[in-house]
């Protein structure tokens, strides 16, 4: 086993103590005491079986299962997360504060009725500062530990699994929903996984620990919750819930709910995992104005242009009178070289730097928007790490044209996808009804989360395909492309492993046949 630091070991023993003090405090809000009310305030003695505080044995134990399966996993997280520097312990502050706030959640939700619409939001606002905390760190200038920050941002989004109201709310049910939150963070955990995997392997430790942390999250929302919050049809109201008044705000952040019945503007979009809004359109200035306004001005030249003309051939006779007059030495007969070619004269600064303004290529707008129903565009987008296509049919095709240095998400099933003509661009989806092709493309990423038939890579230089477990089967077709790797899950909490695709091969006539295989190294 391994040894811990005496600081280290303080540390995980602090986090216990405190695990320990949030468990005994939700476990008052549950139970009350006698004599002085539940935490509603309404006397124990005078609560009916129907109208009671929702202190039954069920909301108990989910209370209580709750901080035994998630406080160890976030001790452990923190734990990993010391030696590996302030931003990544920050991050990891943020989750445990996350998993603390939605301990007073899930107390609310054993002893309340199911809110209405309108408390649903407030119902959440103290989860959601703390996945706006994690997202606003991955904004702004990148960091070094971006992909850690990334991952945090990402997988926080399954928590929102409480607002689930149904099948047609817009969200999986619970369980499923927090794996898809975990898998839509996996694409940058590999990342991490991968870059540190021979160089500092407490970084992997991290990544692993924050992924048993959620693996408790979802074992314990399928245990309790499977097919949404279970709140008490004999609890009280929402707006009566009133948390532990001694609690802290670090350990146990119920309070909040406290003030439910005063009214609080619902939280932004990205706090609830939802994707983020396509980016605005280029200013006015850059398209030419529209209308008579425009037409005007040209207009007026053609007019005044071909009355001039016309004023100049009613002239007559004087129509050449402004004509240069052609002296003898200009003649080519009695030119003395009689070679007949006129030297050009130097081009002047202002018609070079004319003539590069014109082949200047104009950038064309980026765009994301569903074409005729059927196909939803992405182009022209440069650094927008935020593209997310979230309203998919499995009829509808994604084409993806012109972008560097973004990352597209693509939730759903959806009939194909393209990528064509990217650079430094990451790619992940859901499902795919046919296939997936990558076309003249430079250093990009692919990663598929669930089934995926066939993929063509056509004229790439340089793209990692990363696998699911449901996507094994792919067929790969590659074409005049090279530094193609793909990456597979390990066996159980083993790391992924990378495999290459082979670029070189050999040809022999056998038999009357032409005979292809790879090129094999000795080593290899």
């Amino acid at each position: 086993m391994t040894t811990l630091s005496g600081s280290h070991q303080g540390t995980l023993e602090s986090l216990l103590s405190r695990l320990e003090t949030v468990t005994s405090r939700l476990e008052n809000i549950q139970g009350g005491t006698a004599g002085e009310g539940n935490v509603t305030g309404h006397p124990t003695s005078s609560a009916g079986p129907d109208a009671g505080s929702g202190s039954t044995p069920a909301s108990s134990t989910s209370v209580t299962d709750y901080t035994s399966l998630t406080g160890p996993a976030v001790a452990a997280l923190l734990e990993a997360a010391q030696p590996l520097g302030a931003e990544i312990l920050k991050a990891s502050e943020i989750v445990e504060k996350a998993f603390w706030a939605q301990a007073g959640v899930v107390a609310a939700i054993a002893q309340c009725k199911k809110p209405t619409p309108n408390e649903l939001p407030i119902f959440l606002a103290p989860v959601a500062e703390h996945m706006q905390a994690a997202t606003a760190m991955t904004e702004g200038r990148r960091s070094t530990v971006f992909n850690h920050q990334k991952v945090v941002a990402e997988s926080l989004h399954a928590l929102s699994w409480m607002v689930y109201t149904g099948p047609n709310c817009g969200l999986s049910l619970p369980p499923q929903h927090v794996e898809e939150s975990w898998q839509s963070a996996e694409f940058f955990a590999n990342k991490v996984m991968m870059e540190f995997r021979n160089a500092d392997s407490r970084h992997v430790d991290w990544v692993k620990a924050l992924k048993q942390l959620f693996q408790q999250l979802k074992a314990y929302v399928k245990q309790h919750h499977m097919a949404g919050p279970s709140w008490n049809p004999g609890g009280i109201p929402f707006t009566d819930f009133k948390a532990d008044k001694n609690a802290s705000a670090a350990s146990n952040p119920a309070p909040a709910l406290a003030s439910a019945s005063a009214p609080r503007p619902p939280p932004p979009g990205p706090s609830k995992g939802g994707p983020a809004a396509p980016p605005p359109p280029p200013p006015g200035s850059l398209f030419q104005p529209k209308g008579p306004t425009a037409a005007a001005p040209a207009a007026s030249t053609s007019s005044s242009g071909m009355s001039a003309v016309f004023s100049e051939l009613n002239k007559g006779g004087n129509v050449t009178s402004g004509l240069k007059k052609v002296t003898d030495d200009m003649k080519t007969k009695n030119r003395a070289d009689r070679s007949g070619a006129i030297p050009s004269p130097a081009p002047s600064s202002n018609a070079t730097t004319s003539k590069a303004a014109t082949k200047a290529p104009a950038q064309a707008p980026p765009k994301l928007e569903l074409v005729l129903g059927r196909k939803w565009s992405i182009e022209n987008h440069t650094n927008n790490r935020s593209l997310v296509v979230d309203q998919t049919d499995s009829k509808q095709s994604v084409y993806i044209f012109n972008c560097s240095n973004c990352t597209v998400q693509v939730q759903g099933k959806v009939n194909a996808i393209t990528l064509d003509s990217c650079t430094r661009t990451g790619l992940v989806f859901q499902d795919l009804v046919s296939s997936c092709e990558v076309v003249n493309c430079t250093s990009v990423e692919v990663q598929s989360t669930g089934i995926m038939p066939t993929i063509a890579i056509d004229k790439t230089d340089g793209i990692a395909l990363y696998l699911s477990e449901a996507s094994l089967g792919v067929a790969i077709t590659t074409a005049k492309s090279s530094a193609i790797n793909v990456v597979v899950p390990g066996n159980g909490d083993s790391d992924p492993l990378e495999l290459p695709v082979p670029e070189q091969f050999v040809s022999m006539f056998k038999d009357g046949k032409l005979l292809t295989e790879a090129v094999t190294h000795s080593g290899a």
